[in-house]
């Protein structure tokens, strides 16, 4: 029986300024960060961690803020695709730009794979083999592109991790979306009009067999001192980075 789990276990950490949130207990082969909006040095109202060129933020301030990043990620590089709300999936074995997707997957170790969000659901996977991190907005939630992911990793078992993302109590949607979102994924996804898009990923994870699903319970809409919202805030915000690394490998 798939063991699905509602967790809200999770740590803050301080690490070379930057402020990150972790699963907790982390998983023992790979690393998980769900970087808030703290430590970095952007301008209101990007301030202050924003990881995004795109929207509005200075240049040399964004720059900055992947520098610290990066540091409190032990120097790893990070690899990183256009992000365009689709189902793509992109294998990489190296750090650097790799394509347009929403997803990534690798099997290698020594980068970290990264998506930036702001009310978007980041998904954690960590398999045997592979790890891999996934943009999921309502858009790719409804392609199922967590358990196309999922399907595209190498065989064995997966355990995911959803981060902080917009929950149900915050996410108003239409009454169509709300409609389409329960015929695909059950009733149990919406409330009226209000939308979980965290419990429909976990249905189309159970359905590609994914016996362990950690939800860190963190509302980006509810938590404006942590975390950007597209939603709250409107279109001048910033964007968090969400990145998992293979530590090492299972025999």
């Amino acid at each position: 029986m798939n063991k699905q789990v509602q967790s809200e276990a999770w740590t803050e950490n301080s690490t070379r300024s930057v402020v990150y949130v972790a699963p907790e207990p982390e998983p023992v082969e790979a690393q998980v960060w769900f970087f808030t909006r703290k430590g970095g040095v952007s301008e209101p109202p990007f301030d202050s961690l924003n990881i995004s060129t795109k929207v509005g933020d200075e240049p040399d301030a964004v720059t900055e803020n992947l520098a610290r990043i990066r540091s409190a990620m032990d120097g790893r590089p990070s690899a990183w695709v256009r992000q365009v709300a689709g189902d793509g999936v992109a294998r990489v074995s190296e750090a650097g730009f790799a394509e347009s997707a929403d997803a990534l997957i690798t099997d290698e170790e020594g980068f970290s794979l990264v998506v930036a969000v702001a009310d978007c659901v980041p998904v954690a996977l960590i398999g045997d083999k592979d790890v891999g991190m996934v943009h999921s907005g309502w858009r790719g939630t409804l392609a199922e592109i967590t358990g196309k992911t999922v399907r595209e990793m190498s065989e064995g078992s997966v355990r995911a991790y959803i981060g902080p993302c917009i929950q149900g109590c915050c996410y108003e949607v239409s009454k169509e979306l709300a409609s389409r979102f329960a015929e695909r994924f059950g009733s149990e996804v919406v409330e009226g009009r209000y939308l979980s898009l965290p419990v429909a990923i976990r249905r189309n994870l159970e359905e590609v067999g994914v016996e362990e699903v950690y939800d860190l319970g963190l509302c980006t809409g509810c938590r404006p001192d942590l975390f950007f919202s597209h939603r709250k805030q409107g279109p001048e915000t910033g964007r968090n980075l969400a990145a998992v690394a293979r530590s090492s490998k299972r025999s």
